[in-house]
């Protein structure tokens, strides 16, 4: 069995390699820039300008939540759901993929779907909160848990 495992979005030859425990993407610097803060700030702060691999050490969720993380940067329509929030809301927050970096960035996405899908039903409130037991410290990082339990509490009251 391979340790790593390369995987690659586009046809393009790539100018970057993420790791990510051990699994490798070979990617493009310019679609990862333009969405993510972080790799923003590790390829501006490394002292070698031709950079073309970084470790994202502790990245919540790892290599499942950066793959869907990139193909959101690569422009794929990335479904959010009751399954997945959880996930891709804590590697947004790890990634820096906020409305400062780039408009209806992946943050905002998972905030708007908590908001319209999660919030406003106890059950799926209930389910949410749920999976957020396997990335507990950072979704209580990113408040998630302090809102799951606010909306259900919410919700409990008006039934």
């Amino acid at each position: 069995m391979l340790s790593e495992e390369l995987r690659t979005i586009s046809d393009v030859s790539s100018d970057l390699t993420i790791e990510v425990r051990s699994t490798s993407f070979a990617l493009h610097k310019f679609p990862l820039v333009s969405r993510s803060g972080r790799t923003r700030k590790l390829l501006l702060e490394a002292k070698d300008t031709n950079v073309s691999r970084i470790n994202l050490t502790g990245l919540p969720g790892g290599s499942n939540a950066f793959e869907l993380a990139i193909k959101f940067c690569y422009g794929v329509n990335v479904e959010i759901t009751i399954s997945n929030v959880v996930l891709l809301k804590c590697a947004a927050r790890f990634i820096e993929m906020t409305e400062d970096i780039s408009e209806k960035n992946l943050e905002i996405r998972t905030e708007v779907f908590l908001k319209d899908v999660v919030f406003p039903n106890i059950s799926n409130s209930i389910s949410v909160l749920h999976r957020c037991e396997i990335l507990l410290s950072v979704s209580e990082e990113v408040n998630l848990v302090s809102k799951l339990i606010n909306a259900i509490t919410n919700n409990a009251c008006k039934e």
